[in-house]
């Protein structure tokens, strides 16, 4: 049987490239970015935990998703530390053991290779982290296991380091899954698609 699911949604960027906008409500297809990736993971996600900047933000996504029910929302309690105190703030939070951590800007996350990236995790790996061939890796769009990551980041907070990159030389038993491995489910790896600038969301209208 299969460990139940947590999905931590990073919702607390800056959005420096579009302005004043938050990147996570921003709308594609008449629906907020955030909501893309809501949809896409809630068939498979037992638990789905939003790390927003502030309470501000929160109650802002809070009134703009379709599901405000089905979602726990988590605040950054570390600034200056980027993504990884948004990652921090979701794992403390997730109840079960394996967490799916994603950016809020991925409207096509592909539900069969999440759940081939929990699949694998369950075999007893501290992280699951897709990488490219030219060896960059997507840490966030990875599995994480709840213990052995919540020490490894407070280790990194404690030394000044706020890479989630670097996180995974402080874990054990890394995965680094092949892009070929994801291909076979998602050929045109779609899943891994973020939205960075205005050019790329006016691309995918």
């Amino acid at each position: 049987m299969q460990s139940k699911k947590t999905v931590v949604i990073l919702a607390g960027g800056k959005s420096q490239r579009f302005q004043s906008f938050d990147k996570c409500l921003i709308s594609l297809n008449n629906k907020p970015l955030i909501q893309h990736a809501i949809d896409k993971i809630i068939t498979v996600a037992d638990e789905i935990i939003v790390a927003a900047r502030d309470e501000k933000q929160g109650e802002q996504i809070r009134t703009k998703i379709k599901t405000p029910n089905k979602v726990v929302l988590v605040f950054d309690s570390l600034k200056g530390f980027g993504p990884l105190a948004g990652v921090l703030s979701g794992l403390e939070r997730a109840f079960f053991p394996y967490s799916l951590v994603i950016g809020c800007d991925m409207p096509y996350i592909n539900e069969r290779v999440v759940e081939f990236l929990f699949e694998i995790a369950s075999k007893g790996y501290d992280a699951v982290v897709p990488r490219w061939e030219n060896g960059m890796v997507e840490t966030l769009h990875a599995v994480y296991r709840r213990e052995p990551v919540l020490a490894a980041i407070k280790e990194a907070i404690r030394e000044g380091d706020g890479k989630v990159s670097t996180l995974l030389s402080r874990l054990e038993k890394v995965n680094f899954l092949p892009m070929n491995k994801i291909s076979e489910i998602d050929p045109s790896l779609e899943t891994f698609t973020n939205i960075n600038t205005d050019e790329e969301l006016k691309g995918m209208k």
